[in-house]
């Protein structure tokens, strides 16, 4: 009843001063996380978070056709490339679902001195004004799991889950999102990842089939050169 009560206070606060439901007041220690990490000003840390930032279009946009490219020409299975595109579809459906229903203002809007640190996001105009969840986030991990459950080798987990954690803290470092909207993000993009992966283990419905197999078998096969004596 008091809780509700000073919820209740809380938002007639807010809406008698014409603002939207900012989180200082209502998560002190999610903003004191923010600030931690905000704050940091060490080059070791700052360049590697903006090169981790300038790395995600790129990623989003071309992951999934970088793939489908290489395994196409390759001969190998085309069937991770497409999971991968439908795990990044329906992430960003979820993410963007989200952002509208909830409303979050991004930190440089609601928290007294952050300024935001991605261009995208500088200026008058204000790029996507809801914060909660993190879609740079959703996406590399959905990018990341996709990629991790295709090709279950170290060397694919690894720097995946690296980079999309770092993809995660580097959007809080830019002022731009909150600890939870990092986390939920990357649920978000881990569960679709999985999901699809499981619902769409043969979307070409060509794993089995003896022509493909022999195609793929010939296109990896070792190229020898004879030289006659």
């Amino acid at each position: 009843m008091r809780l509700a009560l000073f919820l209740a206070l809380l938002g007639g606060a807010a809406a008698a001063q014409d603002l939207p439901d900012l989180p200082p007041d209502t998560e002190p220690y999610e903003v004191a996380v923010f600030r931690s990490i905000y704050e940091i000003e060490a080059p070791a840390f700052t360049i590697p978070m903006h090169l981790v930032n300038e790395s995600a279009y790129p990623a989003y946009y071309g992951a999934a056709p970088a793939l489908f490219a290489g395994a196409a020409v390759a001969g190998e299975d085309l069937n991770p490339a497409v999971r991968l595109g439908v795990a990044q579809v329906t992430t960003v459906g979820i993410t963007v679902l989200l952002k509208r229903v909830i409303n979050r203002p991004r930190p440089y809007v609601a928290l007294d001195g952050v300024e935001a640190r991605d261009e995208r996001h500088m200026g008058d105009d204000i790029f996507d004004p809801y914060s909660f969840p993190s879609g740079h986030t959703s996406s590399s991990f959905a990018i990341a799991t996709s990629l991790s459950l295709s090709y279950p080798e170290w060397y694919v987990i690894a720097p995946s889950a690296v980079w999309a954690s770092a993809m995660g803290v580097t959007r809080i470092w830019h002022g731009v999102h909150y600890p939870t909207d990092v986390l939920v993000g990357a649920l978000i993009g881990t569960a679709s990842g999985v999901a699809v992966h499981l619902l769409m283990p043969d979307v070409l419905g060509d794993d089995g089939d003896p022509e493909v197999e022999a195609a793929r078998a010939a296109a990896s096969a070792p190229v020898r050169f004879v030289v006659p004596l």
